[in-house]
């Protein structure tokens, strides 16, 4: 029995500072998600202060919910987001790992180069890309474009293929910081950055996969098609389903990536929704917060579930 309780004691100090930094702003927000907390109000100056007299019940959640115009978007910008950064960075992650798990000169270094991406900060990520890559006039997309409509103009005078190419109307590049577009953008540039970490994970799933039973499939007669889908997908089911639920709750929380491309113009996500909020009305930002928590809390509840069926599988 002392050989248990000692190390409890010791763990203690530990434990209740863990949960008081986890409950103490926890229930500070859920109290003020229930009472009027604006932080510039001249007409009812007592809303400045957090007091139990400006206790308003479920109205900053009803205000959330059905007056804020930006909040439903906010929710399904950010499932889109998060779903499509999951699905490239899984696909893209297994293809480089796939290439990278084979033997070949520079190797070591390839690999370093790949991992590199992920060690950039989410800010510079942002500024690098919009401006250097997916810029519509100094970047990278805009002089690709150019080059193309060049190229086109010049097969115009050719006397077989001429007639075709002078049907083609000239490319617009396109801008990654439209409406309609930005989110787009943020994708991209996040995908780039997290491919390396799925990566990393599925190259060293893959140092282990059995030769053996890869050797008694080519031997059957499997092509390399069949292998893949029978053999190594299985084998990195736990891997893929570890990636998803560590991104999962990493991009379910994104902010400088949308506030760099869009200033949340038409591209806002619950974080920055929440941002928003919280230059003024804080009790509106708190109601969100909450909202965000248990949406957080029913992707992680499900992804885990997900992650113990692979386990057990």
């Amino acid at each position: 029995m002392s050989k248990r309780t000692l190390p409890r004691l010791l763990q203690t100090p530990a434990v209740i500072l863990l949960l008081l930094w986890m409950l103490v702003p926890l229930s500070m927000t859920l109290y003020f998600s229930f009472i009027r907390y604006v932080l510039n109000s001249t007409r009812r100056p007592e809303w400045t202060t957090p007091a139990l007299s400006n206790w308003r019940g479920f109205g900053n959640y009803e205000y959330v919910l059905f007056h804020a115009k930006d909040f439903w978007f906010a929710v399904q910008n950010s499932l889109f987001i998060v779903g499509s950064i999951l699905v490239l960075t899984v696909i893209f992650g297994l293809a480089l790992a796939m290439l990278v798990n084979r033997s070949f000169p520079g190797r070591g270094i390839v690999r370093v180069l790949l991992i590199s991406p992920f060690f950039v900060m989410p800010a510079v990520n942002a500024v690098l890309w919009i401006n250097m890559i997916l810029d519509p006039v100094l970047g990278l997309n805009g002089l690709a474009v150019e080059g193309i409509n060049h190229i086109i103009h010049g097969l115009k005078d050719f006397p077989l293929i001429g007639g075709f190419f002078s049907m083609w109307p000239d490319i617009v590049p396109m801008s990654f910081r439209a409406t309609q577009t930005s989110a787009y953008a943020v994708i991209i540039m996040v995908t780039w950055q997290w491919t390396p970490f799925a990566v990393l994970i599925f190259m060293t799933s893959l140092q282990s996969e059995d030769e053996s039973q890869k050797e008694a499939a080519i031997l059957d007669g499997a092509n390399a098609w069949s292998r893949f889908r029978n053999l190594t997908v299985p084998h990195l089911a736990r891997p893929i389903a570890i990636v998803v639920m560590i991104q999962s709750i990493f991009h379910l929380s994104l902010y400088a990536e949308i506030e760099i491309v869009s200033r949340g113009n038409g591209n806002k996500n619950l974080p920055y929704l929440i941002g928003e909020f919280t230059s003024n009305n804080i009790g509106a930002a708190s109601a969100a917060g909450i909202f965000a928590v248990i949406l957080a809390n029913i992707v992680a509840i499900f992804l885990l579930r997900m992650v113990g069926k692979s386990m057990m599988d």
